[in-house]
């Protein structure tokens, strides 16, 4: 059987894919590498609003109310403990749009994401299905996927969702070497993209630890310094918190950190305090742990997103952020509706007798892949730039960016001036699905550019 869509990677990014291909009338499936696809590991996520809306428009945000926590202000703190000043970012978020971000576990979002799938929908979804390469159909107008157990599938069309090391990224590579040594001489070849994308400057130590009386729940500080900054959050009965530390060397490559790196860390940067007003450190927290793990912060866009209308990158395969910001999720949220909302329009769907009936060329759907990419990759590189540049700047790179840091961030109607431009000029323009009705929360004072398809309320007949 030829699929109309294969997405590999169950993570958020591909399981909101699901959700979304699924409501738009498009035959999938999915492929997801470990054995579950709940995810039972791993450090804390930050929804904003533009990663809100659509889970709203989706109808999986009062779900998720229940098992996150809402963000306030930020308290920052110097590697001495002393104040700095905090930072209002999140509650202006909440006036301009009348939801504040919040942060919950990689477990929880999976689990709300997959539990709200219609039964039919979680058939498509396929577990220990490592994907090992990806290879043109006989006729050249789709792919077939081998996966490590031998097994194969066959699709027009292959949506990455399997983050920054995403073997759907490197097969994509060698499908456009290929495709291009076997181009006439005078013919232009496609673009090929780097085999090593994303540049490493920082990792992250992150360290899940039983929340404790000095460390109030909702809690979000920082403690910035040169070299290092923590990030902590603290929920009902669990706190995240992780330093990124400056690597000595930016490198490309892949490096695995293994334990001793992880002992070697918190050595050099257990002393540090994690809260504004608790003397536990980080090294205490690591003491206490119940999960941590030490991890490369790669940054970067990729250049070309799409090959040949048959292979297409979402989410961190095709962007990569520091976390500072808690962007990465949510740009990859947008992705799926920026890309699903142009697939409609071509692939065949059961959303019409007449939709049913296409039958799209490679042509077509490149293209469709080609308007994904134009609309979404201005803000996921502002994106990309505005996190590292906060990394850099919490861990004070050079004097002036160590002067901005502990004198005018802390400055509340700069403040609130930046978040005012960027709720404006970004957050307030970001899409939502066209084809999926919905309503949005009572808002704040910044509206929303694109508007929900209206909800159709039944009319009572008299």
């Amino acid at each position: 059987m030829v699929h109309t869509a294969i997405v590999v990677g169950g993570g958020p990014v591909g399981l909101i894919a699901a959700h979304a291909l699924s409501r738009a009338g498009i035959d999938f499936l999915l492929l997801e590498s470990r054995p579950d696809i709940i995810i039972n590991t791993g450090s804390d996520l930050v929804l904003n609003n533009t990663g809100m809306r659509v889970l709203n428009q989706l109808g999986l945000l009062d779900t998720l109310d229940t098992v996150s926590t809402t963000l306030n202000e930020i308290q920052r703190i110097d590697h001495k403990g002393n104040n700095i000043g905090h930072v209002n970012f999140l509650r202006h978020e909440k006036e301009f749009f009348g939801t504040a971000p919040c942060v919950l576990s990689r477990h929880d979002l999976t689990k709300v994401f997959y539990d709200s799938l219609p039964e039919s929908t979680k058939a498509r979804l396929h577990p220990n299905k490592r994907v090992a390469t990806i290879t043109s159909n006989a006729n050249d107008d789709g792919v077939i996927i081998t996966c490590k157990d031998g097994s194969t599938f066959e699709t027009r069309l292959v949506i990455a969702a399997d983050g920054a090391h995403s073997i759907v990224r490197q097969q994509m590579r060698d499908l456009t070497i290929s495709h291009n040594a076997s181009l006439p001489a005078d013919a232009t070849p496609a673009p090929v993209n780097e085999e090593q994308p994303y540049l490493t400057t920082f990792r992250c130590l992150w360290v899940r630890m039983p929340s404790v009386p000095s460390i109030p729940v909702g809690t979000t500080s920082e403690t910035h310094g040169p070299g290092a900054t923590t990030q902590l959050f603290a929920a009902d009965d669990t706190t995240v918190t992780g330093v990124y530390e400056r690597l000595d060397t930016p490198t490309k490559e892949r490096v695995r950190w293994t334990q001793a790196d992880q002992d070697a860390c918190i050595a050099k940067w257990g002393h540090l305090p994690i809260a504004k007003g608790s003397a536990v450190t980080l090294g205490e927290a690591y003491a206490a742990r119940t999960e941590a793990g030490l991890v490369s912060l790669e940054e970067g866009v990729v250049d070309n997103w799409s090959f040949d209308g048959r292979v297409v990158l979402t989410g961190d395969s095709a962007h990569k952020f520091t976390p500072s910001t808690g962007a990465g999720c949510n740009n990859g949220i947008v992705d799926i509706v920026a890309l699903v909302n142009e697939l409609y329009t071509v692939l065949p769907s059961s959303a019409s007798a007449e939709s049913a009936a296409r039958t799209p060329t490679k042509v077509d759907v490149a293209a469709a892949l080609q308007r994904y990419q134009r609309k979404r990759h201005a803000a996921v590189v502002s994106g990309c730039a505005i996190s590292g540049n906060a990394t850099k700047a919490a861990t004070w790179a050079d004097w002036p960016t160590s002067m901005v840091d502990r004198y005018l961030i802390s400055i509340q109607f700069l403040q609130r001036y930046m978040a005012g431009k960027a709720a404006r000029q970004a957050t307030a323009k970001t899409p939502v699905f066209e084809f999926i009705e919905g309503e949005d929360r009572a808002g704040g004072s910044v509206p929303w550019v694109k508007k929900m398809k209206p909800l159709q309320r039944a009319v009572a007949v008299l």
